[in-house]
Formats: structure tokens, sequence, C-alpha cells
């Protein structure tokens, strides 16, 4: 935190503060901002799931119910911070915000490092992309849980430690917990080193899981409730695979809008059998990634931006294929893509993904948009709704193919750039990294 009162890093945490204090002012309704109760609802619902888990058991009657056991403490936090006489939907705000706060210092950090190992002055891009991107994206960034589980993923991939051995193990420990907390951070791994500290990142993660899933089973039940509630869920309005139906729609094709599980569902025919496909697809994009990682992969090559190249990769295939696509969903691309820029500078270079990471921060600016400002246009499936969020979603849909076919076609290395070793550490040889795909 030292580095951010640095005078190079002054600019960029006066716009950070500047941004957050008028999206606090938002949420908290001090000034009036459109369809606030549209935002503020899953924040009660939150409220309504703590005071439940207090009593030693899950929301395991709840169809909305539908999160790995660690979400638990994510919603738990803020019920203790009310007895510091804060309500609860001011303390998770709060909690929010030190997660947002989290995930910029880190940034900053990140850019730091790189600028000492290259020599130069530091490259801010990933910084200004998750200010700027974050209060694109609106009030709904403290309003939802998910910045607590990318800081938790930033933090993971960037693991910040000096010896390597903890560096790898802070690494795991946190993409493990994250994936207790929401699931999609286990995905990371895929871009781990390689040799020894990759396996201890992974064992580390394995090991985090494990851990705080039984000591949250012992302690509540209903822990493992989750496994099962997804099966059920159908494809969500504002989804990939939604906008297909919705555009019919215009033509005459019987598809209607049903709120189920949480979600603004799309409902007709034909409308199960592509839900079902929709795991087929996401099996289909992670095993792309996992093919290029056991058969083309190069361990000489790997370096800490690879790794961030790989986790934007999966994500997007995750969001892309996945049947639900909420607006909070772009909050996880984000913190990648702020990484991946921050590999951008002049001097390094060292991305596969800087024009994927453009087009998702494209679809990133123009969240508020979307929702709340345009969601009931979505809902009934209105022209200008419906085409903002199919061009969303094509936009998406090129990100995630354009980042793939990166990855699969990523070559030898470029000697030009520094080099890092498989911890993530600077080293001043100049040995192979990979190319922008060709």
């Amino acid at each position: 935190m030292r580095r951010l009162a640095q005078p190079a890093y002054r600019r960029p945490l006066l716009w950070w503060s500047g941004t957050r204090l008028l999206l606090v002012l938002w949420a908290t309704t001090v000034l009036p901002w459109f369809s606030h109760g549209s935002e503020i609802g899953d924040v009660a619902l939150y409220r309504g799931w703590a005071e439940l888990m207090q009593t030693g058991t899950y929301p395991v009657h709840d169809t909305q119910w539908q999160y790995p056991p660690a979400a638990a403490l994510v919603f738990l936090i803020p019920q203790w911070l009310t007895h510091l006489g804060l309500s609860y939907i001011l303390a998770f705000f709060l909690f929010a915000l030190v997660a947002d706060l989290a995930v910029f210092a880190l940034l900053v950090a990140h850019a730091d490092r790189n600028a000492a190992s290259d020599g130069v002055p530091a490259h801010l891009g990933g910084v200004w992309a998750w200010i700027f991107g974050g209060f694109a994206i609106g009030p709904l960034l403290l309003m939802r849980y998910d910045v607590i589980v990318t800081a938790l993923a930033v933090g993971g991939l960037l693991a910040p430690a000096r010896s390597a051995k903890v560096r790898c193990s802070v690494r795991g420990a946190l993409l493990g917990l994250g994936a207790m907390v929401k699931a999609w951070p286990a995905g990371l791994i895929l871009g781990l080193p390689p040799k020894e500290y990759g396996r201890r990142a992974v064992i580390w993660a394995v090991g985090t899981a494990f851990a705080v899933t039984a000591g949250l089973s012992f302690s509540m039940s209903g822990a493992l409730s989750f496994l099962g509630g997804q099966s059920s869920r159908g494809i969500e309005v504002e989804s990939v695979l939604a906008t297909p139906f919705m555009i019919a729609h215009w033509f005459g094709y019987p598809v209607k809008v049903v709120h189920q599980y949480g979600s603004f569902q799309i409902s007709g025919p034909g409308v199960g059998a592509v839900a079902s496909f929709a795991e087929l697809l996401t099996v289909l994009g992670l095993g792309i990634v996992l093919w290029w990682r056991l058969l083309r992969f190069k361990p000489r090559a790997w370096t800490p931006a690879l790794m961030y190249d790989v986790a934007l990769t999966v994500v997007l295939v995750l969001v892309v294929t996945s049947r639900v696509l909420s607006p909070q969903y772009l909050i996880w691309l984000l913190g990648l893509v702020a990484l991946v820029f921050t590999e951008n500078a002049p001097a390094r270079r060292a991305t596969l993904l800087a024009r994927p990471a453009q087009l998702v921060l494209c679809c990133v600016l123009i969240t508020q948009f979307e929702f709340p400002l345009l969601f009931g246009e979505v809902m009934g499936g209105q022209f200008w709704g419906t085409m903002l969020v199919a061009l969303r979603n094509a936009v998406l849909v090129l990100a995630c193919v354009l980042a793939l076919r990166a990855l699969w076609n990523s070559g030898p290395a470029d000697p030009a750039v520094p080099a890092e070793d498989e911890a993530g550490l600077a080293r001043p040889a100049a040995v192979a990294q990979p190319t922008h795909g060709r």
C-alpha cells in the first residue's frame, strides 16, 4: 500500500477515490441514481441468507441459493460488522469497496514491479482500465459480491510474496478459496507454472478448498447443497445463447421471459435443448485450453503474462458458454483484462491477448446501458435493448474466439522481452517467451 503514496501513483489514486466516492453515494442514495431498487435487491437477499446462516444452516430450501460453501463467509462478514453499528447494506458496500481497493493496489504494485524489472516508467494501462471499467459498471460493482471473488482471483494470480515457494503457496490458497466462493477461479489453474511451482500451487489450491469446505460442513448443515442448484437453471435473457431466441421473437417465435431461480430466463420451444447444449460448449471450450496445455504448451515459454492470458481465455469461455450472463460477470473479466493490459507495456508486450482484452473492455464500458438503463427493453424483447445485448454478446464471442486462437497459435519466444522464472519472479536473462499469436 506504500506504493500508492508515491508521486507516480497519486493521480490514479485520486481518480479511483473520486469515482468510488460517486459509486458509494449512488449506492447509498445520497445522490439520486436510476433504478436503485433493481441494484439493491441482491444485497437484501444476502442479508436474509446471512441471518439464516447464523443459525447454523445454509438456505437449502431457497431456489436462488446456488453458491459454493465459502460464499457463506462473504455474506456473514457484513453481518458480523453490523455489531459495530453499521447496517448490513452499508457494511456490505464497505466490504466490496475494500475488495475493489485491494485489486487497485495489487495492479499498481504489479505495474511498479514490471517497471523496475524493465527499467522504464510504470505502465498503468491495467490500473486505468480497472478505475474506469469499474466506474462504467456502476454501483453494481459494490452491490454484488463478484468484486470480492475477483480480488481473490487477482490476488492469487499476482501472489505478492518474495519467496518463490511462499508465492506459489499463496497463489494456490487464494485460488482455492476463490473457487469455494464462486467456482470460476478454479479454472485459472490451467495457466499455472509448470513443474514444481505449479504442482505446489495446485496442492495448496486443493488443500485450501478441502479445508474450507470441511470446516464449513462441520459448522453448518447443507454446505454441499449447491451441487444440484445449477442443474435446473434455464437460459437467462442476457446470455449469449438467449440472443438468437430474443431476435427470433421479433419475427413471431413464441418466446417469453419468466423469473425463476433468481434470474430472468427465457421460455419457449427449443430452449431446454439449447440449455443442455450449453454444458457441452463449456466442455469443448475448456477442452481446447486443456489440450493446448497438455500437447502444445512449451514449459520453457511460461511467463506470468501467459498465465494471465490463459486466465482471461478460460473465463471468456465460461462466460460465453454459460446459461447465465449477468452484468456482474463482467467484473470477473475486468480484473483479468487489467492484468493483461499491465503486461502490454510498450517495453514489455508480453501478452498474447491485447486485442481480445480491448474488445472485452468495450463491453464493460456499456454495462450500465444494458443494466439497469435498458433492462426493461431487454426483458420485453424490444429493439434497442435486445440489439445492445446482441452486440455485446457478439463482441464477447469474438473476443473468446480470438483468445482461443492466440493461445493455440502461441509459438517460439521473443528474446527481447525480459523473462521470469516459474514462480513469476523477474530474472535478468532473456530466454524464451510466448509471442503474439500468429
